[in-house]
């Protein structure tokens, strides 16, 4: 099991912990406003057995008790190294929810979900950005953006509608919507920050293609179509491409091979909506 970048990752986990605590104790707990996946299932949780059995269950208890056979399953199917850390940042975020007290520092439950959405998502995107989940819906959403391309966000959009359409019954619908605001900001944040989902075209053109090709083939281990047939408008001199699709993450890559090779090279990126095809989720 290899930890290359060991200190960032456990400090992405306990950066996790802090501000997810912060955003469920400070901002969406207090006022009954739900975040996503099995943190907001947790608070879901103790509000029905303080509402119905009277009974004041802590949402960290809950928080981890669901996520165990969550880590179990991304044990088996996502790798030591991401199961680990997912279960470091698990940890962390009960801890902190258990030692920050529950007192809101705002009345305003539009604020409320926003910033408390924005620190749950803040959190989590960044553990996503290092290569493992805080674990729950994120490791579910996760295998299935690997078997499907589906954006991790949409797909854990889509899981917590069973969460607010309870909570939207039992508690009220408004604040449910609230509770569709919060979620919405977290999983918006996750997809900005989770650099290894968002795809893009990079198209080399250089009068070195066939040397620049093979630097790119080596370098990040992606398909590359090629063109020899074309001539530069202004210069009329024979000139080929290379057409690859990447994860954003590896664009630093691809720059540094083709600037190595040959740096007069030009390369045009764009975004990609989607694909269709083969296309290895690393």
């Amino acid at each position: 099991m290899k930890f290359n970048n060991y200190p960032r990752d456990i400090f992405a986990a306990i950066f996790f912990g802090i501000t997810s605590a912060i955003g469920i104790q400070l901002l969406l707990q207090p006022a009954k406003i739900y975040t996503a996946g099995v943190m907001g299932a947790g608070q879901l949780i103790s509000n029905l057995f303080a509402e119905f059995a009277k009974i004041n269950s802590p949402v960290y208890l809950w928080y981890f008790i669901i996520n165990v056979p969550i880590i179990l399953i991304a044990w088996f199917k996502l790798g030591r190294r991401f199961t680990v850390l997912s279960l470091i940042a698990v940890a962390s975020s009960t801890l902190f929810i258990k030692f920050i007290p529950l007192n809101p520092i705002t009345s305003d439950p539009m604020l409320a979900s926003v910033f408390g959405g924005v620190m749950v998502g803040v959190g989590t995107g960044y553990c996503f950005r290092c290569g493992f989940s805080t674990g729950g819906t994120d490791i579910i959403a996760l295998l299935v953006q690997k078997s499907t391309g589906k954006s991790v966000g949409e797909i854990g959009f889509y899981v917590n509608a069973v969460i607010l359409s309870i909570a939207g019954v039992v508690f009220g619908w408004e604040l449910a919507l609230y509770s569709i605001v919060s979620i919405y900001v977290t999983y918006l944040l996750v997809d900005k920050m989770y650099i290894q989902q968002q795809k893009i075209t990079v198209t080399v053109y250089s009068h070195h293609i066939d040397d620049v090709s093979q630097e790119l083939l080596k370098t990040v281990h992606r398909g590359v179509t090629l063109d020899h047939h074309l001539q530069g408008g202004y210069s009329g001199e024979p000139i080929g491409s290379a057409t690859m699709v990447l994860t954003r993450y590896q664009l630093f890559f691809v720059r540094d091979a083709v600037s190595r090779i040959d740096p007069e090279a030009f390369i045009n990126i764009q975004p990609t909506m989607s694909i269709m095809g083969n296309f290895f989720d690393n």
